[in-house]
């Protein structure tokens, strides 16, 4: 293999490690990462909790509600039983009924209130009862499918590290600190393709004696504009013409 050519080789190994390592580091932190179906359940936690709250508010208002209505009902047997005589008295009683009545009306109007909003987030909680259950099976399909990429990206980076050990060994170490010191530079694109003379990347005229020692292709070449390791990229080839279709017979 040529020196250009296992350079080539070698800049695709790094840059598929560099985009699988970033997948890779993606799914280990989304399979560690519960938040989003913990977030998902504390809000339907948050419903329910809600939903028995407001039951628990109709049973009180029930039971307040029961024990007035009975104080109600023995201040009327009181006040019409006629045991009661004096005027003040019979007054006070009206008074004490009317408060009474008023209360029984409020709470009653209470009651009601908070029955119809347990209606609601009864309904509310079912819905959203289903709606969790969904998330958490597709929560789970996610982690299946997650589970299934993290060990197809692990099986891949130890291919390529190996490959790229491999690779570089056969390499002489100068090349290679040029190659680093690019790959850095160079935002992970220390080669370049030479086309006709001119650089693909930034698109500078190479010398007619550079272009010839790319063409050998065992040769370190650096671009006189962009500082990259230049190796030959053949045009690619042109359509031929087709004939125009003869007269048919």
């Amino acid at each position: 293999m040529r020196l250009t050519d296992m350079l080539q080789h070698l800049q695709r190994i790094d840059q598929e490690w560099e985009a699988k390592a970033r997948q890779y580091q993606a799914v280990s932190g989304q399979l560690g990462d519960p938040s989003r179906l913990e977030e998902r359940r504390h809000t339907h936690q948050e419903l329910a909790d809600e939903l028995a709250a407001t039951r628990g508010a109709v049973r009180d208002a029930e039971l307040e509600l029961a024990a007035l209505q009975e104080k109600a009902h023995q201040a009327e047997e009181v006040l019409y039983s006629g045991r009661v005589t004096s005027p003040k008295e019979l007054e006070s009683l009206h008074k004490d009924l009317t408060v009474l009545r008023r209360r029984i009306g409020a709470l009653e109007e209470t009651a009601l209130e908070a029955m119809t909003r347990v209606d609601e987030l009864a309904e509310a909680e079912r819905r959203d009862a289903e709606e969790l259950q969904s998330f958490e099976e597709n929560w789970a399909h996610e982690r299946e499918e997650m589970a299934a990429d993290f060990h197809v990206l692990r099986a891949r980076l130890k291919e390529l590290r190996e490959e790229r050990v491999q690779l570089r060994e056969q390499l002489d170490p100068a090349v290679l600190r040029l190659y680093d010191e690019l790959w850095t530079k160079k935002g992970g694109q220390p080669l370049s393709p030479l086309r006709d003379r001119i650089c693909q990347t930034c698109r500078v005229t190479q010398p007619s004696h550079k272009v010839q020692m790319v063409l050998s292709g065992n040769e370190v070449v650096t671009c006189e504009g962009c500082g990259r390791i230049l190796y030959w990229e053949s045009a690619p080839p042109v359509p031929r013409a087709q004939p125009p279709a003869g007269p048919q017979s």
